[in-house]
């Protein structure tokens, strides 16, 4: 008879349907980090800062990421993937797609639940992937969901992370609650529940609003606060103009063509970057002041070329369009991919400069795709990007602040401060960002093989660096996906420097100037080649979800998920102030023949011609357009 009651309790043991895991730190004991979703307010320290001490790492460049996030970041990822674990195997099909997750009935949702903040109740698209497998640093039966690429979280902003009874075991039962998650839902218990039910306060508030789930509904969730990742941005920008404007000396004509006549010269400025480059081993970080300002660490010699179109100087001025150059170019390259050509064609002068860690700004010569994208040294590897933006304000300083005198065509050469452009190839794109989100002159940008989002760039960029290789050797934490925790903590070290972040403030939710007013929205044409090695074309198409606008038609276009998610669309050309009063786009071209898609915009005429008229409409009309091809 025991015998048959003990197999009836296996019988039902195994109809149990499996239990969403809920360990309240200083609650019941365990040494499982995930049995705790996280991200979670609950790992900070009581003066708020992040506790990731026992965040579980397997080689020493992880455990140095954590440090740097321990140290440096004062909230979670804008990009992250989440985990919550389970007792047992989910059913895939009761996890909602991306278009389900913003539903009412969603079985896994992300959700803004931050009294203060204007999208309190506004859901985010996720992507909800149930692995059984674990990997080296965290046990199987494990859901990821990541924000759908473009789709980044709001800056200081509290989120919860639900999952709902509505998801399923694969038995078909609900998944059922941990013991410290219901005493969280309810009242009273241990000092450990109290305390997590203060932190999950803005979700039972939430919850208990009239309409949607209510506490019952929810089998276990995340809280978490994001980091403020972008003031690195404003910080620069003060730091830039608290030095003396920059001078151009040695300024000497080299080329006289039939469209534009050539200038170098030299200026010194400020640099930010800690220690001595390419910072290989230790330096590169930049910090931020008691006045809020970069800290300059040093004034650094830099050279210029300037490209000046034909013709008298207009009365205001030229239109003046920062350049910054790709991996491996030198000061001198957008001569050589016919962007001062084209641009001087429609009447736009071009300012360029050597961009971080290239040429003579590295003594040492290293490789600057080693160099630039240093794994070696996080914070290094971090802050690079930013030192680019710093740069795109030093070389706008620099050019409105110039009067060349040019008596061999009877002219003074100035330019317009009303008309100042931006254009980026490839770690120009990376650079970029900051000086675009926070730059009140610039109007407009041309975006050539420009991405976003961290984890998404190393997973799939083989070119030339393969990364994905070097990922795997350098954090040894298997399968190395986009749902690695591992790589989840490196997202969330690097977000200070991520375009993905400064993308939704060019054109969607335009930030405030120095002054306190409003800055005006960008035009921004970006440019997707097919396929793309260099700068993955899911990266691409994230950041094109991030800016937030339209998709042209153009024979190789192809919807882009984020794009379709934010209710834009495919739409012929000619385009004008199709997204919050400006002109903004993603142009997908297909490779020229067997070349690298990365290259579209220097090497399709579609592509150079309707790039180069984006900004000259906008030059010659106050209002950027998308020509016909």
């Amino acid at each position: 008879m025991m015998r048959v009651l003990l197999c009836l309790a296996l019988i039902a043991a195994c109809d149990d349907p499996p239990t969403a895991y809920f360990s309240a730190p200083g609650g019941t004991p365990g040494d499982d980090f995930y049995a705790l979703p996280f991200p979670n307010d609950l790992r900070r320290h009581e003066d708020g800062s992040l506790d990731l001490s026992e965040f579980p790492t397997n080689s020493v460049i992880a455990t140095s990421v954590r440090d740097v996030v321990e140290r440096e970041v004062d909230g979670f990822g804008l990009n992250q993937a989440m985990f919550a674990r389970f007792s047992g195997a989910l059913d895939p099909a009761s996890l909602p797609t991306p278009a389900d997750s913003m539903t009412d009935k969603a079985s896994v949702y992300l959700v803004n639940v931050d009294e203060m903040s204007p999208d309190h109740g506004m859901r985010t698209p996720i992507i909800a992937t149930f692995h059984p497998e674990g990997s080296q640093t965290m046990g199987g039966n494990r859901l990821a969901v990541r924000p759908v690429p473009g789709f980044g979280l709001d800056e200081g902003t509290t989120y919860a992370l639900v999952v709902t009874k509505r998801v399923h075991g694969d038995n078909g039962e609900p998944v059922a609650r941990d013991g410290d998650f219901d005493a969280l839902m309810g009242s009273g218990g241990s000092a450990a529940i109290a305390k997590a039910r203060d932190v999950y306060a803005p979700l039972l508030a939430y919850l208990d609003e009239d309409g949607g789930d209510s506490r019952g509904d929810v089998a276990s969730a995340a809280v978490f606060t994001t980091q403020h990742a972008t003031q690195f941005g404003p910080a620069l920008r003060k730091g830039v103009f608290a030095t003396p404007a920059p001078v151009a000396t040695d300024v000497m004509q080299q080329i006289d063509s039939a469209v534009f006549s050539l200038w170098t010269g030299k200026y010194e400025a400020p640099n930010f970057q800690a220690g001595d480059p390419p910072y290989i081993s230790s330096g590169g970080e930049i910090t931020i002041g008691a006045d809020g300002a970069a800290v300059v660490t040093r004034m650094e010699p830099m050279r210029f070329a300037l490209s000046v179109p034909k013709g008298p100087t207009p009365a205001t001025g030229w239109p003046i369009c920062i350049y910054q150059h790709g991996t491996g170019g030198d000061w001198e390259t957008f001569l050589e991919d016919g962007t001062a050509q084209r641009l001087g064609e429609v009447g736009i002068a071009v300012i360029s400069t050597d961009q971080v860690l290239h040429g003579p700004r590295d003594p040492t010569g290293t490789d600057p795709a080693i160099a630039f994208f240093n794994f070696n040294n996080v914070v290094a590897g971090r802050d690079n990007p930013l030192q680019g933006a710093a740069d795109a304000w030093s070389q706008q300083r620099l050019a409105l602040g110039m009067s060349i005198d040019d008596p061999m065509r009877s002219r003074v050469i100035t330019f317009d401060p009303d008309r100042v452009y931006f254009f980026g190839h490839s770690q120009g794109g990376l650079t970029g960002p900051a000086y675009l989100a926070f730059e009140p002159a610039v109007k407009g940008a041309v975006l050539s093989g420009t991405g976003g989002t961290f984890v998404l760039g190393v997973l799939y960029k083989t070119n030339p660096v393969d990364f994905p290789s070097l990922i795997s050797t350098l954090i040894r934490d298997e399968p190395v996906n986009e749902d690695n925790p591992t790589l989840a903590l490196a997202q969330m070290a690097m977000e200070r420097s991520d375009g993905i972040n400064y993308a939704p403030y060019w054109v969607r939710k335009p930030r405030t100037a120095p002054d306190g007013t409003p800055l005006a929205p960008r035009n921004i044409f970006q440019t997707e080649g097919f396929v793309d090695t260099i700068s993955p074309n899911l990266a691409l198409e994230a950041l094109a979800g991030a800016i937030g606008g339209d998709l042209v038609q153009l024979p190789d276009a192809k919807p882009i998920e984020a794009v379709t998610l934010r209710g834009r669309g495919i739409v012929p050309a000619p385009i004008t102030g199709n997204v919050n009063g400006v002109t903004a786009v993603t142009a997908q071209y297909k490779q020229a023949g067997n070349s690298d898609g990365h290259y579209v915009v220097f090497e399709v005429n579609a592509a150079k011609i309707q790039s180069a008229q984006f900004l000259g409409t906008l030059a010659a009309t106050g209002k950027a357009t998308v020509v016909s091809r």
